[in-house]
């Protein structure tokens, strides 16, 4: 280890306090008597230094703390969408440079293993470190004349991991009772389970192995292959893949161009989660590898999760509800997954869907630059406002809400990957590179022919956007929004009513009759027959109501 770094061993937790209560204090004060003095590109430069010099002094905290913590770090560094640029560079380190162990610490750890020292099960091993991160470190080697990564996990990591987590859990509960509630209970259980998977390099090979299955048909994405006679609970032995980390690009490289990687980086994990529900929860930059011939490669995956179907129809319904701003469907979803307590009245959880979603929308329409999103963005007076205008304490919010299995490793995969994405191409939302592959994987499902799923899509989006005021009102009508209002006589309302059903039923015969022939002709027998079907249905259903309107006369 680096003898320039001493370990803290008590109070770590208050330590971390202080210096965030100090660094507050300290840019209050800059905010409040500096800035009005200065001017703008004077402020601009106070600022930067400011957050450099903080990010050097956090760096330095974190790793003095070591343990959970530098995953805490490790997880601030890639924050490129909220925290000061100034201050995340500095942040870098924490990824994979962390003061390494002394190679003889390493050598006693292979040997509880191993009968036999390191140098004599390989070609040729280096002693110094290649990278060095929270709970392991990583030797270069060559195998039977293949490199190699040779990852072992620091001696007596379980022991201050568990302590870690003690400590932790001890601040999420004070936290929650005394300051705000946050769901103590779910998030310690759910953090607890993902270290204690990371701690044992046996679930790390299974979950490599059966992310290559599952990947094996695609080929944008590579998987290193691991050497299992050399894989052990504390050590992992993998193909070594050669490539360039995401902070070996210069920022923008790419122009006015979408980036290529994050294309198929956002494929890679709506393929993780929707389709194989199994999913690399830890995709921070330096677990990506970016090959020159195009491909993607993910490694470390201590950190893997596994979702049920019922867990992937829930965020299904609620994204697409979302996307159609069916706050209804989306608040129901959100009850019946147990996300949101009985407590919280729907009226109140219906506006705050809606002013959370307009919000959404108004910061993409304004926003040129995702990187740093700043409070002048985000605007959380705003959001105060908003709660108190609707008699909502932010309190009361936060005891109805509930956070749901394994959804922690999720919020923290949406939070890295804003991260990566806002770093490569700061000038377009997730959203933007989301929308292709989410269309095909998620709203068009993996059993539709590729062609209807990809040349189909816009026609298909057209036929159902053109009935969707008769679904709006139908969706009003059942949930008693309508009300009807008119001064005809009951009998000739009724036939009105039915004159409109027979130029429905004739608009929606004359449509899917007409698709039914178009994909007829295209070869596409499934879909014509669905078509038809829905156009037999409906000419049924208007010589149906002709037939009633006649009688009624």
């Amino acid at each position: 280890m680096n003898p320039s770094i001493t370990k803290i061993r008590r109070g770590r937790s208050l330590y971390v306090y202080l210096f965030v209560l100090k660094t507050w204090f300290q840019y209050y004060l800059k905010t409040k008597f500096q800035k009005p003095f200065l001017s703008e590109s004077n402020w601009k430069k106070k600022k930067s230094n400011f957050f450099q010099i903080k990010g050097k002094e956090a760096k330095f905290i974190f790793f003095r703390l070591g343990g959970i913590y530098l995953k805490i770090g490790q997880f601030l560094s890639n924050l490129f969408h909220i925290l000061p640029e100034e201050f995340i560079w500095e942040l870098q380190d924490l990824q994979d440079k962390v003061p390494p162990k002394d190679f003889d610490e390493i050598q006693k750890r292979w040997l509880e293993q191993f009968p036999e020292p390191i140098s004599s099960y390989f070609d040729t091993f280096t002693e110094e470190s290649y990278a060095s991160a929270s709970t392991a470190q990583v030797h270069i080697a060559h195998y039977q004349g293949k490199k190699v990564a040779v990852k072992v996990l620091y001696p007596g990591i379980e022991k201050e991991a568990r302590d870690d987590l003690d400590t932790i859990d001890t601040i999420l509960r004070w936290f929650d009772f005394w300051v705000l509630p946050i769901s103590a209970t779910e998030i310690s259980t759910q953090l607890r389970d993902i270290v204690e998977q990371e701690l044992d390099l046996r679930n790390e090979l299974q979950c490599l192995t059966r992310t290559k299955e599952l990947f094996q048909n695609e080929k944008d994405f590579v998987f290193p292959d691991p050497i299992l006679d050399l894989c052990k609970r504390s050590i992992l032995v993998t193909e070594f893949i050669e490539g360039k980390k995401i902070y070996d690009f210069p920022p923008e490289s790419n122009g006015n161009k979408k980036n290529s990687y994050l294309d198929k980086l956002m494929r890679a994990y709506l393929l993780m989660i929707f389709e194989h529900r199994f999913f690399h929860a830890d995709p921070h930059p330096g677990n990506l590898i970016f090959l020159e011939t195009g491909e993607i490669c993910f490694i470390d995956f201590g950190a893997v999760q596994t979702l049920s179907a019922n867990d992937i129809g829930f965020l299904e319904k609620f994204l697409i509800s979302a996307i159609k701003k069916d706050y209804h469907l989306m608040a129901d979803t959100l009850y019946q997954m147990d996300a949101v307590k009985d407590s919280l009245a729907k009226e109140d959880l219906l506006q705050i869907l809606k002013y959370s979603l307009d919000k959404l929308q108004q910061i993409m329409q304004t926003t040129k630059n995702y990187r740093n999103l700043g409070w002048e963005t985000l605007k959380p007076m705003e959001d105060l406002r908003f709660l108190q205008e609707i008699q909502l304490s932010l309190r009361s919010l936060f005891r109805s809400l509930k956070l749901p299995p394994n959804f922690l490793s999720l919020h923290r995969v949406l939070a890295l990957l804003l991260g990566n994405f806002s770093y490569l191409d700061p000038h377009r939302s997730i959203f933007e590179y989301a929308e292709k592959p989410f269309s095909q994987i998620v709203l068009k499902g993996s059993h539709l022919k590729r062609k209807w799923k990809e040349e189909g899509e816009e026609t298909f989006s057209s036929l159902f956007s053109l009935p969707k005021e008769l679904y709006d009102f139908f969706y009003k009508f059942n949930r008693g929004e309508v009300v009807f209002r008119t001064s005809m006589d009951e009998q000739q309302f009724k036939k009105q009513i039915l004159l409109r059903e027979q130029m429905t039923f004739g608009v929606l015969a004359a449509l899917f009759f007409y698709f039914g022939i178009l994909y007829s002709e295209k070869g596409w027998k499934e879909p014509s027959m669905l078509f038809f079907l829905f156009s037999g249905v409906s000419f049924w259903s208007l010589a149906k109501a002709a037939w009633v309107y006649q009688s009624k006369k």
